[in-house]
Parts: C-alpha cells; structure tokens; sequence
C-alpha cells in the first residue's frame, strides 16, 4: 500500500472573508477519528477503517468493544490511537455498567474512549446525576474520555448547558453526537459547544459531516477532532486529493 507522505504539502483549502486556514493532509488527517460503531457493523467493515487509517494517517480508529482487539491487532506499527465507545449509543446506562466497561475497555488497551452522557436524566433537569455520571467515567480511567451530548436532541440553550456540565465534570472532550439521530452537526452548533465548554475543554465534531468545506468551518469554529464514518472519509479524502492534485489513495486500498 502506497503512504500518504508526499502529500504533506501545505495548500489553502478554504477561504472567506473571515477566516483563512493552511492546512496540510497530515494536519487534517490527525484531526480524524474513522469509525465503525452502527449496530450491523462487520469484520469487514473494521478491517476497512483500519486500512484507511493508515493510509491517511488519521487520528484513530473508533470502533464497538468486541473489535477493539482486531483493529489494534491490524494497526500494529502505525502511529494511530484506538479507541472505543461506552453507554452507546443511548446513555442510559447504569453508572456502574458504564464504568466498568471503561475501565474494560482500558485494561484492553483503548486510549480513547467515547461515552454518551445520560440524556434522559439531562433532559429531565436531573443535572446532578447528570455530572455525577460523567466524573465516574472520567476518574475511572486514565486514557480521555470524550463525552457526546447528543446535540441532535438538544436546543441551541441544552447545547451550551451540556457542554458546561462536560466541562465542570471533568471530561477533557465534549462531543457533538453519536451521529444516530438524523439531524447534523454545524459549524454554530460546534462554536456552542467551544464557547460554553472553554479552552481547557476540546471538541470533537461528529455527526452528518459530509464534505472538506463543512469540516474546515468546524475547525474554524474550534473543532479539534472529527468523528467520520467511511463514506465520508471517503468523499472528504477524495475531495482532498483532487484539491492537491494528486492520485486518490483509495484505489490502492480497495486494491489491496
């Protein structure tokens, strides 16, 4: 398989009045976590997101607890994180359940993990709970814990009031959503959840991220890691490569 290291060069991707980005592929391709986290996920599937991680050097590869074990067995040697999900994709877990499968998960050898945060109970003004969930996860374990609020289900104000409660938890992430409830993340729902979270917080922008323009204005708008599933990594990469100029290196991936 071909790697992607002479695609490090530098080259204007968006541009506005407003906002200028230099981004390199390397750069953008550290901000990706590619994921495999529906319910009919396959072997094959994993085995996919693995290959185009290393390619493309992404950030990490997402996947369920049962595959965990496989795409760190298929990454072996590359410089790639492997992480994984708890209280997915609802929440509504026991507190307990969540934080031992966390500490599962850890003990497996994820160094990322993705939890959900009980929506119901934050739904339900039920904040204390809420926080108190989150702050077990997060003091069970050693490896970061980013948290999803579901923004899919919440109003622009349950937004900024999620991401302050991630932030006053203890979580060093908050994340947009699981991506399962239709509506899609924006570049305002995601400056939302920067500006309430603060800087100490980071956040990670998934859900109905389709295209290279929609992820730079999320990065602009103080997005630091992305949640994609393959056909958009896909059509992002594709998009990318014809951007440069170059070969796009899923054809050797399928060919591989």
């Amino acid at each position: 398989m071909r790697q992607a290291a002479k695609y490090h060069q530098k080259i204007k991707l968006f541009e506005s009045s407003e906002v200028h980005i230099m981004v390199s592929l390397e750069t953008l391709s550290d901000m990706i976590d590619i994921t495999a986290v529906a319910a009919d996920t396959r072997l094959a599937d994993v085995d996919r997101i693995c290959d185009i991680a290393k390619a493309y050097h992404c950030a990490s590869t997402i996947t369920l607890p049962c595959y965990l074990a496989r795409t760190m067995k298929n990454t072996i040697g590359y410089e790639l994180l492997h992480g994984s999900v708890t209280g997915f994709p609802y929440g509504g877990e026991l507190t307990s359940t969540k934080v031992y499968e966390a500490k599962q998960l850890e003990l497996l050898g994820a160094q990322e993990i993705d939890m959900v945060m009980n929506i119901g109970a934050f739904l339900s003004g039920n904040l204390k709970y809420t926080k108190q969930d989150i702050t077990a996860v997060c003091e069970a374990v050693k490896v970061p814990v980013k948290v999803i609020i579901e923004t899919a289900l919440l109003d622009n104000t349950q937004i900024a009031k999620a991401s302050e409660l991630v932030a006053g938890a203890g979580a060093p992430w908050v994340k947009s959503s699981t991506g399962f409830h239709g509506k899609p993340t924006t570049a305002e729902i995601v400056r939302i959840m920067k500006d309430a979270a603060g800087e100490a917080v980071k956040v990670k922008a998934a859900g109905g991220i389709r295209d290279l323009d929609t992820m730079l204005e999320m990065a602009e708008a103080g997005a630091e890691r992305f949640g994609l599933g393959v056909r958009s990594c896909e059509s992002i990469f594709l998009e990318l490569d014809k951007r440069l100029g170059r070969e796009n290196l899923m054809e050797y991936i399928t060919a591989s």
